[in-house]
């Protein structure tokens, strides 16, 4: 019997020498139900993952209140070697609220799929397209590391979705997450 020799293994999957952690606890995790973190409680968490080696905490939802807004500024001025991101959806406010939190990296999102598109935000393939282009744009015109998602995406069409992803690349996002 040979030997596997991993080197192979990792060519031929393409598999790369360094692997991205981007943890969403604080505010995924949050979504639980009958959790509910304070800040200095999300402070904590942080200051664990950052000790981990997580490369970037996606600290929470910056519009929602003043609360993850106050965590997020907190996070910045702690200074962690984990990048601090905060999610904001295609929307100005929701860029807003990531620039006034002090936070440099943004992760954007959509919804992609016939599903979303037509009964939760009843647009079209190109406007949507176009809201996460102009999004993208406003984003790097302020600054910020763009990481973007397409919501619900393994139910979006694949040409759209090839398209929609060759779009926010083009318009500028540094991550994208498929």
């Amino acid at each position: 019997m040979n030997a596997i020799n991993i080197e192979d293994v990792k060519e031929e999957l393409k598999i790369p020498d360094k692997i991205r952690i981007f943890d969403t606890t604080l505010r995924d995790g949050e979504q639980a139900p009958g959790i509910a973190l304070t800040v200095d409680e999300k402070i904590k968490i942080a200051q664990k993952l950052d000790e981990l080696g997580v490369d970037t905490i996606e600290m929470g939802f910056p519009t929602v209140s003043e609360g993850e807004r106050k965590a997020a500024k907190r996070m910045v001025e702690l200074g962690f070697k984990s990048n601090i991101c905060g999610l904001a959806r295609v929307l100005q406010k929701d860029i807003d609220a990531v620039i006034d939190s002090d936070l440099s990296y943004a992760h954007l999102f959509i919804g992609t799929s016939p599903l979303h598109r037509d009964y939760k935000l009843k647009k079209s393939k190109e406007e949507i397209l176009n809201q996460a282009i102009e999004a993208v744009e406003y984003a790097k015109d302020h600054g910020l590391t763009v990481e973007f998602s397409a919501e619900d995406a393994t139910r979006t069409e694949l040409n759209y979705l090839i398209e929609f992803y060759k779009g926010v690349e083009g318009a500028g996002a540094d991550i994208i997450n498929v």
